[in-house]
């Protein structure tokens, strides 16, 4: 319709056409990354790194995107937390975990990450929505997969996110979980120095 010229409004079919573009090109990057980590392709490249800036880090980039949504996003820790794992990774797997509390979380509501210190360096985000169904919990790090009650089309993802984010916690030696709900919760453990 474009190239035919049969449309009135040519920019918002562009503008469109961009965005399922882009959307597109990440899930391709995603399920690239995704059968990487699978195959042991990916580089973990260890060492001593410090989790609560790294979480630090992460609130900041999604401040934004929280406050288009009048969201709260609070970091609680104590002290420095240090971990075993590749700063990188560990980055994409709080940034994919919070992408998730932002975008499932109602407008007005409270994003928590607590970043602390134990046995194992521990982050575990908690959010205002509405939670994982108890018979999904056992599935939710499966790559496609999507709570219908919760993650809708709408929402975006394709179900790759916490998928990607098991894959790197477990090459790090660590383990994470998520709770059914109410409320989003999610968190990882890793190794400690």
């Amino acid at each position: 319709a474009l190239q035919d010229g049969l449309v009135d409004d040519p920019d918002r079919y562009l503008g469109s056409m961009k965005k399922d573009t882009e959307a597109l090109v990440q899930m391709v990057e995603d399920l690239f990354l995704l059968a990487r980590l699978e195959s042991g392709a990916v580089e973990l490249d260890v060492e001593s790194i410090d989790l609560t800036e790294i979480a630090d880090e992460a609130v900041e980039v999604f401040r934004p995107l929280a406050a288009s949504k009048a969201l709260t996003m609070v970091l609680e820790f104590d002290e420095r937390v240090t971990a075993l794992a590749a700063p990188e990774g560990v980055a994409r797997v709080v940034r994919n975990l919070l992408d998730n509390a932002v975008r499932h979380s109602p407008s007005g509501g409270e994003v928590v990450v607590s970043v602390s210190n134990g046995a194992s360096a521990q982050v575990v985000i908690t959010d205002d929505g509405e939670g994982f169904d108890d018979a999904f919990v056992e599935h939710a790090f499966e790559p496609f997969s999507r709570n219908d009650d919760v993650r809708r089309r709408a929402t975006g993802g394709a179900g790759l996110g916490l998928a990607i984010a098991h894959d790197y916690v477990s090459g790090f030696g660590g383990e994470i979980w998520a709770e059914p709900g109410p409320g989003g919760k999610v968190g990882f453990r890793l190794p400690v120095v």
